[in-house]
């Protein structure tokens, strides 16, 4: 631990020298670090996730309270989300880098190109801009994305230049100017996902030419020895130092003039009392931060397979079951309509997909007295079981809505209206009152009538979110690690939403909107990242094992033909 203020300030001023030397560095040789950096997690990958694990089998008593059966559904989760995740975006981040020293701007799956929204049409219920600048960062066919993420797609919505010509002008400007920024980072990580602290370094360390501290959330502090390890070719260039420590470090780094910077992944509390404690030590640093969200997942009505709609309502108990609703980004509401034929069925699957699971370990704190004070039960062993409460509404049980519940629980509730338009407009209401505007999802059915395509299509394209995913969940968007992550732009300090700035922009993309990933339907064979996978655990390892693979200049061909027989298995 680091707590002479001494020992905070000579670091800072040693990672000061270190970014002043990495400014003067080509983009690729910085692509050679990042490369070396993800081969370096490769090696690491096994340690990180058993020490993942073990953090988040204890439960409130301080036992071990991890089972044989939750066991690898827990490291296929902490393999998916550390290891993996940062292997992503380092890779995505040196094939970046490599691009721009040859043509001035990355590689994307499709170029810049004007799109004009449905508002031009009808208007929007926002009002936002009818048209923008739109690039596909999805697929990725280097890293086998077209088999792994088959018919998936992302498309980056930047602002309006006027032109192509114009946005390719401010992009270049931007691959060359961000990445020098100089100076240090502090970066304050979160809690409850192990890649976000890792990947939030890296995002300070190649997008904008700093240097970090990094400073663990108190959970996480068992896992400095591993994260050391991990991104040791960072370290050993002098770019990254990772601490553990409480709030006296923060603000004795935050006081090191040689910081310019300071980013924290958490919750607004957190983010406030760093502020209100530091507020004029930051008035001369940039500041950016992602907080969390209550998390819509809107299921437009309509005739759906029984196939389909069980995928769908798998994909939600999923994103409610994964990492115990510790995320940000878990589907907190769910909003269906009322007069919907296929509701009860819907809602059934979820709740038997739930009830199947295996309790875990209430491992983050607080979240015991949170789960009481939301759901008025008590949590009798130190864990919980994810569950979906049915037909809740804001009038009788406001406080489902106004503030994100970090427990394994979701709520349900209904929309009226006659037809498709009716819906879009009482749903684009309910979620815009909700609190964040970091991601959300929408489940639309194929074959829908021209006019009511039109008006699904206004409400994708006029949410207030940094991510809309259709028919997925959101955080896939963050998985992919080359979507920039972050809330619906116009926060500002005093009232942040869910954040300031972007993270996982790889790509330099200049003024950046929103994201929308778009998806199939259905989806075959079943995602490894379902906690009912019986090999998820097994082709999460083969993920990480191909992508280090890739780092180190091989195909990965054949460990994806390895992964095969355990992908039909599931």
């Amino acid at each position: 631990m680091m707590s002479p203020e001494r020992d905070v300030a000579s670091e800072c001023q040693r990672l000061s020298l270190a970014a002043g030397r990495w400014r003067d560095v080509s983009p690729d040789e910085r692509a050679e670090l990042a490369m070396r950096t993800a081969q370096s997690i490769g090696c690491e990958a096994g340690a990180w996730v058993r020490d993942a694990v073990a953090m988040k089998s204890v439960g409130p008593d301080g036992q071990d309270a991890c089972t044989d059966r939750l066991r690898p559904v827990l490291q296929a989760e902490e393999c998916a989300t550390g290891p993996i995740a940062t292997l992503r975006l380092l890779f995505l981040t040196a094939q970046a880098l490599r691009s721009i020293g040859k043509t001035g701007v990355p590689e994307v799956s499709a170029g810049p190109r004007m799109t004009h929204g449905q508002n031009q049409i009808h208007e929007s219920p926002f009002g936002s801009p009818s048209s923008f600048v739109a690039v596909d960062v999805l697929p990725v066919r280097r890293l086998y994305d077209p088999t792994i993420f088959r018919g998936y797609r992302a498309t980056v919505r930047c602002a309006n230049t006027g032109s192509v010509e114009t946005f390719m002008k401010l992009w270049q400007e931007e691959c060359q100017q961000r990445p020098v920024s100089e100076g240090v980072a502090v970066v304050l990580g979160a809690g409850n996902v192990t890649g976000l602290a890792a990947a939030d370094a890296v995002s300070q360390i190649f997008e904008h030419g700093r240097a970090v501290l990094l400073k663990l959330h108190p959970v996480q502090s068992s896992l400095a020895p591993v994260f050391r390890a991990a991104l040791k070719p960072l370290v050993e260039a002098g770019l990254l130092s990772v601490v553990v420590g409480g709030a006296a470090l923060v603000t004795d780094a935050i006081s090191a003039q040689e910081v310019t910077a300071m980013h924290l992944t958490g919750g607004e509390e957190t983010f406030r009392n760093v502020v209100s404690s530091n507020k004029k030590k930051l008035l001369t640093k940039s500041i950016t931060c992602e907080l969390g969200n209550v998390t819509p997942w809107v299921i437009v009505p309509g005739n759906y397979s029984e196939k389909d709609l069980f995928f769908q309502a798998d994909q939600i108990a999923a994103s409610i079951a994964n990492n115990s609703s510790f995320n940000c980004i878990a589907t907190k509401v769910v909003l269906t309509s009322r007069g919907w034929p296929q509701r009860q069925q819907f809602l059934g699957r979820i709740e038997q997909r739930l009830e199947s699971l295996p309790t875990r370990p209430v491992w983050y704190p607080g979240a015991v007295d949170l789960h009481q004070n939301a759901t008025g039960d008590s949590v009798s062993n130190g864990c919980l079981q994810p569950k979906l409460f049915r037909d809740v509404h804001r009038e009788s049980h406001p406080h489902w809505f106004a503030r994100e519940w970090f427990i394994p629980s979701a709520v349900e509730t209904t929309v009226e209206g006659e037809s498709i338009e009716d819906f879009c407009v009482a749903v684009s209401q309910i979620v815009h009152d909700l609190p964040g505007n970091l991601a959300a999802s929408v489940t639309r059915p194929d074959g829908m009538a021209t006019h009511d395509e039109s008006r699904v299509e206004l409400l994708i394209e006029h949410m207030r979110y940094g991510v809309v995913a259709v028919n997925t969940w959101s955080a896939l968007a963050y998985a992919v690690a080359n979507v920039p992550w972050g809330g619906f732009p116009g926060g500002t300090i005093e009232s942040p939403e869910s954040g300031l700035g972007y993270v996982h922009n790889p790509c330099f993309l200049p003024l950046v909107h929103n994201t929308i990933l778009r998806a199939p339907l259905r989806v075959w064979p079943m995602p490894p990242w379902f906690p009912w996978h019986r090999k998820g655990g097994r082709l999460a390892k083969g993920v990480a094992e191909m992508y280090s693979a890739i780092t180190a200049g091989k195909s990965g061909i054949w460990n994806l033909v390895g992964m095969l027989p355990d992908v039909f298995r599931g």
